[in-house]
Parts: C-alpha cells; sequence; structure tokens
C-alpha cells in the first residue's frame, strides 16, 4: 500500500519534470477496448495506485534548528561565528537535496503507476487473446517503453543526486573536525566554549542527517535500477506475446528467451547466415553500443522493412548463470534498438546454446 507521506507527493507532483511522457494511456485504451467488460475489469480490480511496489523510499530530511549566539569579540568567538555560518550553507544543500528527492520519487510514483496501467492492459488484452501482432498492442508496447526511459532518466537524476549529497557528507565531517579543533585555541572565554558545544551537536546531527540521506539515495538508487532491468525483460516476453497474439502455455508471456537447443531458436524463426553484428560479453565493461548503432543504421538504410532477429547465446557447457546473462544482455540491446528508432515489431528474440562460443554473446541478424 503506498502510505499518506507517497499519496502527497504523487498529488504535488503529477505535473513534475521527469514524470511525464508524451503517451497518454488515459487517451488511447477507450479507443482499442471500448466496452470489453471483462478486459476493464482485470484492470480495475489490480487497484495499481494501491498495490504497486514502488522501488523508492519514504523518508524526509529536514535539519535541525540552528541556535543563535553573540559574537564575542576573540578570536574564537569569530571562528564561531563563521562555522555557524558555514553550518547553515550545509543545511541549505540539505533542505535542496531532500525538495529534489522528493521531486524525483514523485517522478518514479506517477511513471510506476502509469508503467503498470498500460501493462495491465496489454496483460488483460492477451489474456482474451487479439489478433497476431496487432499494431494497437505495439502502440501500447511503445508507451511501456517509453515509461523505461523515464525509470532510466530518474536513476540518472537520483545518481547526480548522490554525489552531490556526497559532497556535502564530506564538507560536514570537516566542518566537525574544525569546530573540535577549535577547542583548543587559545584566549577563548567560557562563552566561546558554550557556543562550540553546541555547535559541534548541531553539526554533528547535520552529518548524521546527511549520510542517513546518501544512504537512502543509494538505496532508491538500487531498486530503481533493478525495478528497471526487471521492466525491460518483461517487455521483450510481452513483445513476444504480441507478436503471437495471446499468451503462452498456463497463462505465462510467450518467453522469447526461454533456454533451447543449440540449433534451434526459442521464437517463431529460424537464423541463418552470418550475423549482421555480435557483441561478446567476454569482460565486465563491453562497449558494443556505438557498433550497434552503426549496424543498424547500415541495415535500415539499405532496406527501410528490415526484420531484425536477436539471438543470446550462451556456451554450451556453460550453467544457468550464463544462460541468463546472455538473455539479459540480449534483453538490453532489445531496448537499445528500439532507443534508436527500430519498432518492436520489426524485432524478433531468441536463445540458443553453443560450443562455438566460450563466454556470453549477442548475435544479431536481418531478414
Amino acid at each position: 500500500m503506498i502510505n499518506s507521506t507517497m499519496k502527497k507527493v504523487l498529488t504535488l507532483v503529477s505535473l513534475t519534470v521527469l514524470s511525464g511522457c508524451a503517451y497518454s494511456s488515459d487517451a488511447l485504451f477507450p479507443s482499442l477496448f471500448g466496452s470489453d467488460t471483462q478486459e476493464e475489469r482485470a484492470v480495475s480490480g489490480n487497484q495499481l495506485s494501491e498495490e504497486v511496489n514502488l522501488p523508492v523510499g519514504t523518508s524526509n530530511f529536514e535539519p535541525v534548528a540552528i541556535a543563535e549566539g553573540n559574537n564575542t569579540g576573540t578570536f574564537v568567538g569569530q571562528k564561531v561565528m563563521t562555522f555557524r555560518g558555514e553550518l547553515s550553507q550545509l543545511q541549505t544543500a540539505i533542505r535542496n537535496s531532500n525538495a529534489q528527492l522528493q521531486q524525483i520519487r514523485g517522478s518514479v510514483i506517477n511513471n510506476a503507476l502509469q508503467y503498470h496501467k498500460v501493462i495491465g492492459m496489454i496483460e488483460a488484452k492477451l489474456q482474451v487473446g487479439t489478433t497476431p501482432g496487432n499494431p494497437q498492442m505495439f502502440a501500447m508496447l511503445q508507451g511501456a517503453q517509453n515509461n523505461i526511459q523515464v525509470m532510466n532518466a530518474n536513476t540518472n537524476a537520483l545518481s547526480q543526486l548522490a554525489a552531490r549529497a556526497s559532497a556535502d557528507a564530506a564538507n560536514a565531517s570537516f566542518l566537525l573536525d574544525s569546530i573540535r579543533a577549535a577547542y583548543n585555541i587559545s584566549g577563548a572565554v567560557d562563552e566561546d566554549h558554550r557556543q562550540l558545544r553546541v555547535l559541534e551537536n548541531e553539526t554533528n546531527q547535520t552529518s548524521i542527517l546527511i549520510n542517513s540521506l546518501l544512504a537512502e539515495i543509494n538505496n532508491d538508487i538500487a531498486r530503481q535500477q533493478q525495478y528497471t532491468e526487471t521492466s525491460r525483460n518483461y517487455i521483450v516476453e510481452l513483445n513476444s506475446a504480441i507478436k503471437a497474439g495471446s499468451f503462452g502455455v498456463a497463462n505465462s508471456p510467450l518467453a522469447s528467451s526461454r533456454v533451447v537447443p543449440a540449433g534451434y531458436a526459442a521464437g517463431k524463426h529460424t537464423v541463418s547466415g552470418k550475423p549482421l553484428f555480435v557483441a561478446k560479453f567476454n569482460k565486465s565493461t563491453v562497449n558494443y553500443k556505438s557498433g550497434l548503432k552503426q549496424a543498424v543504421s547500415s541495415a535500415v538504410s539499405r532496406k527501410p522493412g528490415v526484420i531484425f532477429d536477436i539471438v543470446a547465446v550462451s556456451p554450451a557447457n556453460g550453467n544457468q548463470l550464463s544462460s541468463a546473462n546472455a538473455k539479459n544482455n540480449a534483453s538490453r540491446i532489445f531496448q537499445d534498438m528500439i532507443d534508436m528508432g527500430v519498432s518492436a515489431d520489426k524485432i524478433n528474440i531468441s536463445a540458443k546454446t553453443s560450443s562455438d562460443v566460450n563466454a556470453s554473446e549477442v548475435q544479431i541478424y536481418v531478414r
């Protein structure tokens, strides 16, 4: 259940930056489904706004108030005034970071609800069946893919926010050390040390608050990344189901990435010939995007109606993890090609094992 705090955030930021996309699900659904009451009941029964497990935290971060103090006229008293000003600036930075965090979370919530609404309508339509390759279904799937782009934008915004919060945490630690060092400066009066103790306590609480803020931002990033990856993989499965016009056996999506014997594709078509492009994932970082973009652009320019076959290839002697990595890489390349402007109905995705590879790779063929 989304608690009251999250509901307030959603209300305040429903029109915020990063939350919107050009696709309007409310405008599209009636024209697609008309009076399909079975589908409408299926979606309304989900109670999306109440049951979506949103990948963000709920904490609000407000610094403690800074006590006022008079300048005693000593050198330490002047340092106290300087420290108090620095602490005030630091707390302003925290409030700004907190405000941005709540804004990003509002975008995450709004976008997640939009995404799940679109996915729910797609699932409902596939549940009762539709024509194979229905272009209206692909239009809805494109809407969900737009939501994934917003997920990526929100993750990037959170990463930038984490960098600023990390810098603030370092500044708070330095300020706390400076305040403690001031106790040893000669020439102070009792009032100077009293104000130093108050400032030390306030700065320490502020430092703890910043570290808590940073920890929660990092948690949001990790959850959002996992949420995006799961959503991206499910888009691939729905793409295959839409091409078939319904869900597979036992009302589960047709898993285009399911493991199959070597030499057979999991999808509808069997690929052959020399691949257009191969991405070998034999190291931790593989820079394939520029080569992929060049290959895709070249293929489209030669044949505007080209069909792409993405094949996730894992070693024949590999384990289940190796196969899963290959399929995750294929899902990522599928989304990359969508981002390049290739329509989802022009892409088939499948998986196989091969004794010719030592590490997972993704092969792209054209027809």
